[in-house]
């Protein structure tokens, strides 16, 4: 199994704080938001590096798409929690 999946998995199993899930459904859904909330943090940190790089680029073009790309992470982001159906 893959280390970030694994991680996500336990920090899961970590939630349940002694006491048993209503159904193994509500289990896997919060594995799967768990899952969906490191990919959305993956998404923000790239954001960051791309806002960085903006603002360090001395071309004006240049800043403006390395702003236009750290955007659509943000956008990403949003759409993927969206599709998914995870809220904040």
């Amino acid at each position: 199994m893959n280390e970030r999946i694994r991680e996500c998995w336990l920090k899961t199993a970590r939630e349940d704080s002694g006491e048993k899930w209503d159904t193994q459904e509500e289990f896997i859904e919060r594995f799967a938001t768990s899952i969906v909330e490191e990919c959305a943090n993956v998404l923000r940190a790239e954001s960051e590096r791309l806002y960085k790089l903006s603002a360090e680029e001395k071309d004006e073009l240049f800043a403006s798409n390395f702003e236009i790309c750290a955007e659509k992470c943000v956008d990403n982001v949003e759409a993927l929690k969206e599709h998914f159906g995870v809220k904040e």
